[in-house]
């Protein structure tokens, strides 16, 4: 199968089901390792390093905080692999499983968290000095 045939079955598919009896588990990309290597966290807490498939490493680019399928049970080549990327989940692929309601409630709660400390943070410009209305209630009554 070519590159571009490839590319498109892995934007174009449907979003991947875990059956209940596979090893297969969803995590969450902390960051990159190094030489194809990921540390990922899986919904129990959980972090390990995993290793991308090679038939996606010059197609899809997994960076911080995306989400993916990992299979233990495939690739485990030494001690500190702990298993293979199966599946890149991209949003369209989250949106129909939170849907379908397989979609692990940890993940969902996280990016619920995040979404409000981010809207909690403004924007504070060091640069200039904050006038307070004391300072020029004190100075009017002079």
């Amino acid at each position: 199968m070519g590159r571009k045939q490839t590319t498109s079955d892995i934007l174009d598919s449907e979003s991947p089901v875990i059956e209940p009896g596979s090893p297969q588990r969803y995590a969450r990309v902390i960051g990159p390792r190094g030489n194809h290597q990921h540390e990922v966290e899986f919904t129990d807490g959980s972090r390990t390093l995993v290793t991308l498939q090679p038939r996606f490493r010059h197609l899809v680019w997994v960076k911080r905080g995306h989400f993916v399928i990992v299979d233990p049970s495939v690739g485990t080549t030494s001690e500190k692999v702990g298993g293979e990327i199966v599946h890149v989940l991209f949003p369209k692929h989250i949106k129909s499983l939170e849907q379908a309601g397989q979609w692990p409630s940890e993940f969902s709660q996280r990016k619920q968290q995040e979404d409000e400390d981010d809207s909690d943070d403004l924007f504070v410009n060091n640069n200039r000095p904050v006038m307070s209305d004391t300072e020029s209630s004190s100075s009017d009554s002079e």
